[in-house]
């Protein structure tokens, strides 16, 4: 049965290359963001963890609220501890003052470790600062990076990029086949489909892929491994479905954008099906049975329960075809001259 949006498209006359305009937009939109990610903020991300890994304690005495390039390591007590339960504030949280000062403050840890098991309030601990803020806590041979490390920070960000890249290329892929379908055909679901199927799969590869390797390469070399068995089921999948005939060669569903009458007739144990009832209507709601081509004309509307089986020539009557269909358990015929077939395949899609 043709959807709604299906429909849309029918009545409307909006042609392929207008019809491509949404899916090019998204395809566009996630790559440039893809794009960023990847070509910006990762780079960016990898450089400040080596910068952070790289960087030395800093000679002489710490300063709290220092924002140098090298490691400050402010030595503090523990006043409270916090368990986590979630991300951000809910993050496990170490209360602690520096040492001479009064004021508090909460450092929160990426998660709950040994050294956040072994503290308790009024240890000391020392809290590592770089760039301006608490990246570490240590406290004698134990430490624990916080919720601010550079650390693994491009993990995230490169995950987000590697799962747009096949969601922009599917969207791509569907503003293609699009363009490439003639004006006024159906538009089928599948073509749909199977590449958002395909685009779904590398995306959460492309996701999950830089959280569970070592190294970018890794989760790169997963992708690709992965893509191509995918994308090779995916085109085999189109040209399979593409190749299944359902109507005669040469006889494409065309969505009317209009009503268009014309001689024919539907046979079967319906309420639709009732004799005299000799002219079929295909328009945008859909196919129609009528009294005649008259706008005043009686009219039964097929419903869209009515699913096409396959379409054959009508034996012994020439120039006549024949659209067996299916209305639940009961068989339905449509009986209408070849060259209307087209209107009748696109209404009752």
């Amino acid at each position: 049965m043709r959807t709604g949006a299906g429909r849309r498209a029918g009545g409307g006359g909006r042609g392929p290359s207008a019809a491509a305009a949404t899916p090019v937009a998204l395809s566009l939109g996630l790559l440039v963001v893809a794009g960023c990610l990847l070509g910006w903020y990762v780079p960016g991300a990898l450089a400040a963890e080596a910068a952070y890994r790289s960087a030395s304690f800093c000679a002489g005495r710490p300063e709290p609220e220092g924002t140098r390039e090298c490691l400050d390591a402010v030595p503090g007590t523990v006043v409270a501890k916090e368990p986590g339960g979630g991300r951000g504030p809910r993050l496990p949280g170490l209360r602690w003052a520096a040492e001479g000062g009064s004021q508090e403050a909460w450092v929160r840890l990426e998660k709950e470790g040994a050294l956040f098991d072994s503290l308790a309030p009024g240890d000391r601990v020392r809290v590592v600062r770089w760039r301006g803020e608490e990246r570490a806590v240590m406290a004698g041979p134990l430490r624990q990076e916080t919720s601010a490390t550079p650390v693994d920070g491009h993990r995230l960000p490169y995950a987000v990029g590697l799962g747009l890249v096949p969601l922009g290329g599917v969207f791509g892929w569907v503003a293609y086949g699009w363009t490439r379908r003639p004006e006024g055909t159906v538009r089928a679901s599948w073509p749909v489909s199977v590449p958002m199927g395909c685009g779904l799969v590398l995306g959460a590869v492309g996701f999950f892929g830089p959280m569970v390797t070592d190294g970018l390469l890794d989760a790169l070399l997963l992708s690709v491994g992965v893509a191509v068995p995918v994308l090779a089921a995916g085109v085999w999948l189109l040209r399979w479905r593409q190749a299944r005939p359902s109507a005669p060669p040469g006889i494409l569903p065309r969505l009317p954008g209009r009503e268009r009458s014309f001689p024919g007739v539907v046979v079967g144990a319906v309420p639709y099906g009732m004799t005299g009832f000799g002219t079929l209507v295909a328009g945008p709601e859909g196919l129609a049975v009528a009294a005649g081509a008259e706008p005043g004309a009686a009219r039964l509307p097929v419903p869209r329960s009515v699913a096409v089986v396959r379409v054959r020539p009508r034996a012994g009557e020439a120039g006549d075809w024949v659209v067996e269909c299916r209305d639940g358990d009961r068989e339905v015929r449509v009986v209408a001259a070849k060259e209307d077939l087209p209107w009748i395949l696109g209404a009752l899609q």
